[in-house]
């Protein structure tokens, strides 16, 4: 796998479950689960991080779905904005949908997730994971109508799909920015938790941190996380995080194991999402470059007798990729993709997704100490294998 990453951190006490790739992973680094419900959740390992999609396997998770005690709550006044539960609902869940694949969580052959309206004539946006291989997928609207509902396209590398569904004059979600999000800004999360019956499940909580990046228990790795205790369940995967104004910041994707950890869960950032999900939308092809990279931490770069102190240190060049028709090679330190900083490797992909396949993109590494200017056309990404 390229234009991928490779972390470097304190270990969790979890190892990594699935494939790893040709890239290199640290040992005891903690995995993620999608909030989806069931199979991937009921076959939760010690002490990881799961997506949240629920095919209905067994938990012990009790929550409590959106009934009018629950956001009868006083409004509290958080990072200057005044915060009403009812009223984030009210003006959102419209436009949040519970979404079934196959024959529905417990079957053995289906599972349930969440998503959101992205336009009134029927597009919506999910996680991947929670679509990803489905025969047959349905979407429920709050008023209780069913729809069929078609991939218009997905992405496993950043786990986002787009859905398409046959209707018009749909209520739709507003959509905030996540990067004037900050760590104690109050968030409410809405999803169809555990798949129960009654309607969506409505949690508070906190942004506890941002820009976390984690490993998942299929194998893959998210880039810059947003990470909430609002509480998030097996079902929630594809569901909005939303901000005291009731706007979309985050897409709940993963949570911790709740036998090794409480309340931590992780949201794809709006802002990073957005440029993908309109790709997806488009039927456009994403960018590429064709490299694996790790962040340059001060201790890296003390191990690897770096020139740098920041910075994306490539540690795999695919064969045959723009990278390496152009020379980069493994140790040089991406410092620069297009005219923007990289600080990290999470920014290598970020960079390489604002641009369109075919496009002529400076890359300048640090390569000995030396600064080198290259000039990459990117491809289009080609299909997970």
């Amino acid at each position: 796998m390229s234009d991928t990453t490779v972390i470097h951190g304190p270990p969790t006490g979890a190892s990594p479950v699935g494939p790893t790739g040709p890239t290199e992973r640290p040992r005891g680094r903690g995995m993620l689960t999608g909030a989806l419900v069931g199979g991937l959740v009921g076959a939760l390992v010690t002490g990881g991080l799961f997506l949240a999609f629920d095919e209905g396997g067994d938990t012990t998770t009790i929550v409590r779905s959106s009934t009018p005690d629950v956001v009868s709550r006083p409004a509290t006044e958080v990072a200057g904005q005044e915060s009403d539960i009812a009223a984030i609902i009210s003006k959102a869940e419209p436009a949040i949908v519970a979404i079934t694949t196959g024959d529905g969580p417990g079957s053995g052959n289906g599972g349930a997730g969440t998503g959101f309206v992205l336009t009134a004539d029927g597009y919506v946006v999910t996680n991947n994971h929670v679509i990803e291989g489905a025969t047959n997928i349905e979407v429920a609207f709050t008023a209780g109508d069913l729809e069929p509902a078609d991939i218009v396209g997905h992405d496993p590398s950043t786990d986002l799909a787009v859905l398409k569904v046959e209707r018009t004059g749909l209520s739709t979600i507003e959509i905030g920015d996540s990067e004037a999000a900050q760590v104690g800004d109050e968030v409410v999360a809405i999803g169809n938790a555990l798949a129960l019956e009654g309607g969506l499940t409505v949690t508070r909580g906190i942004i506890s941190g941002t820009n976390r990046t984690v490993e998942t228990n299929v194998g893959g790795s998210l880039l810059g996380m947003m990470q909430t205790d609002a509480a998030i369940n097996p079902g929630n995967s594809g569901g909005p995080l939303l901000d005291a104004s009731g706007r979309v910041i985050g897409i709940n994707t993963a949570i911790a194991n709740p036998a090794s950890a409480q309340n931590v869960g992780f949201a794809i950032p709006i802002s990073k999402a957005q440029p993908i999900i309109e790709d997806l939308r488009l039927g456009r092809a994403a960018a590429f470059l064709g490299v694996t990279t790790d962040t340059v931490t001060p201790a890296l770069a003390r191990e690897r007798d770096l020139s740098v102190d920041a910075g994306a240190l490539v540690v795999e060049v695919t064969s045959g990729t723009p990278a390496d028709d152009v020379g980069i090679e493994s140790g040089d330190v991406i410092v620069e993709i297009g005219g923007e900083a990289i600080a990290g490797s999470g920014d290598v992909p970020t960079a390489i997704r604002s641009h369109r396949p075919g496009d002529a993109v400076k890359v300048v590494v640090n390569r000995n100490g030396e600064r080198i200017e290259l000039d990459a056309t990117l491809t289009e990404r080609p299909e997970a294998g």
